[in-house]
């Protein structure tokens, strides 16, 4: 993980590529969690991009198959 923008990209340990952002949002511990698609950071699936508490982000990152397809 490493500071990024206005948030903290995660990023393969076995390529270097960004996984996915955790954006904070100003409300207690709720980030947002875009994934990069190869050209800029977007939402993970059809609803917009995900907001979550900060203790269940990487819960959402490990089950959603979208994060790993540039893995």
């Amino acid at each position: 993980m490493h500071k990024a923008g206005h948030g903290y990209a995660l990023l393969s340990e076995r390529t270097g590529a960004p996984l996915a952002r955790l954006t904070p949002t100003g409300e207690a511990d709720t980030v947002q969690v875009p994934w990069w698609n190869g050209a800029r950071w977007g939402a993970a699936g059809p609803f917009g991009i995900a907001t979550t508490p900060l203790d269940q982000a990487l819960d959402y990152i490990a089950s959603t198959p979208l994060f790993w397809i540039n893995d």
